[in-house]
This record gives C-alpha cells, structure tokens and sequence, in this order.
C-alpha cells in the first residue's frame, strides 16, 4: 500500500456520531467512550482544516462492529474482514476526504 502523501487516520466509531446517537444509544450507552470518539472527530475535523495547507490528509474511520474482546462474539465482521476494508478505503484516500468520517467500507458517516 502507498498513499504518495501524508496523513493522519484516526479510529474512530460510530458511536462517536452526534447525529446517530438516538440510533446507537440503546446498543451501547457507554458515556466516556462515545464522548470520547465525538471528541477524536472534533479533532480530525479541525486537522483537517489546519494541515490543508500543508497537503495533508486527515481522516477519522470506523472499523466497523468486529469481533474483538469489546466487539463480543456477535459482531458481523472479522478482525481480517475491518483491516482489509480500512486498508482499500485507506489506499484510495484524496484531498477530496480530508476532514471526513468514513467506514471501513469507505462510506462516509455524518458526525
């Protein structure tokens, strides 16, 4: 894999999502963790903003609800699965997606 520039990825989570909250809420309340993420995507955004004029690119995605220890043996996508998609969506980035929220499937989320 070569991007050719630099960037900053950032592992975000859906749960980081203002807009998705009354969706997500009753999946997973967890208050720090969500605050957390929210705040991660504030900082990608600003980045983005900050470090345009270097040509730099900054990016938050979300690996998707994989099967780790906090995913849980329910989760539809495996380990191998999210790195693979997060490794294409990563290989394909442009200015473009600066300042984005995206999926491991390259689909962007609101914030």
């Amino acid at each position: 894999m070569f991007c050719g520039k630099a960037a900053v990825i950032n592992i975000s989570s859906l749960f980081g999502s203002i807009q998705k909250c009354s969706e997500t809420f009753s999946m997973a309340q967890m208050y720090p963790y969500r605050i957390s993420k929210a705040a991660l995507n504030m900082l990608t955004r600003c980045l983005s903003l900050d470090l345009q004029k270097e040509n730099i690119l900054c990016v938050a995605i979300h690996p998707g609800w994989v099967k780790t220890d906090m995913g849980g043996t329910q989760a539809p996508l495996e380990v191998s699965d999210s790195i693979q998609g997060m490794l294409r969506v990563l290989s394909s980035l442009t200015e473009k997606n600066t300042g984005q929220f995206l999926d491991w499937q390259g689909q962007q989320l609101p914030w």
